[in-house]
């Protein structure tokens, strides 16, 4: 019967963020948004908020939600909005696909939203306790850089492809090829991109991939 709640919420999900799955860079800093599943272990919370899992009762889930205790049913509703530390903030508004007394299954929207970063390449920490993979897509202008990476577009090169400048080694790229970054955001916030060029002429590039974004509060 999860199965069911789970791909009609699903459905419901992806259309409303079609048209917004990611929200490229503003002046404040750096925003992320969009569709996401995420499992939440008995005991422990859903990443980046005070929302615990406390386990199943013959009534439903057990939730402690900053300090009080809630009990929901598949298809409610789990929301909270904050810092999770200085200049970075989490929203999530997700709901419950599966109960078990183990974990429990939920969908839904995360945004996280960064001010006063500070890109710069390098390792990344898988082992950062928050962690979200979400989708980007983004339109890139002759001259600038990738949202929150240190890569910027030059322009077309013809015969050979889009140029860039701040990767390593062959510098273009043709449709369909990949771009990957990986380095920091902040001190406590780490950034894995992954897209691949959707399009691009000498005034703008395309791309369309994934963010992975891991915070240490």
């Amino acid at each position: 019967m999860w199965r069911l709640h789970r791909g009609v919420i699903l459905l419901v999900v992806i259309a409303t963020v079609l048209s917004a799955c990611a929200l490229g860079g503003t002046k404040a800093g750096l925003s992320y948004s969009g569709p996401t599943e995420i499992t939440v272990k008995a005991g422990e919370f859903v990443p980046g908020t005070p929302i615990q899992y406390l386990g199943q009762n013959e009534q439903g889930a057990r939730f402690l939600i900053e300090g009080q205790e809630a009990i929901k049913l598949v298809g409610d509703s789990l929301k909270w909005s904050g810092n999770v530390t200085p200049d970075v903030i989490i929203n999530v508004n997700l709901r419950i696909l599966h109960i078990s007394p183990k974990q429990v299954i939920t969908s839904g929207l995360v945004t996280i939203a960064l001010d006063n970063v500070s890109p710069r390449k390098g390792e990344v920490r898988e082992d950062r306790p928050v962690r979200y993979t979400l989708p980007v897509t983004y339109k890139v202008d002759k001259g600038r850089r990738i949202p929150g990476t240190s890569i910027r577009y030059v322009g077309e090169e013809q015969d050979k492809g889009a140029k860039l400048e701040g990767v390593d080694g062959y510098p273009y790229r043709a449709i369909g090829d990949s771009i990957m970054w990986d380095g920091t955001l902040k001190n406590n916030v780490d950034l894995q991109l992954n897209v691949r060029v959707l399009f691009y002429n000498d005034d703008f590039m395309q791309v369309l991939g994934t963010a992975t974004v891991g915070i240490t509060p």
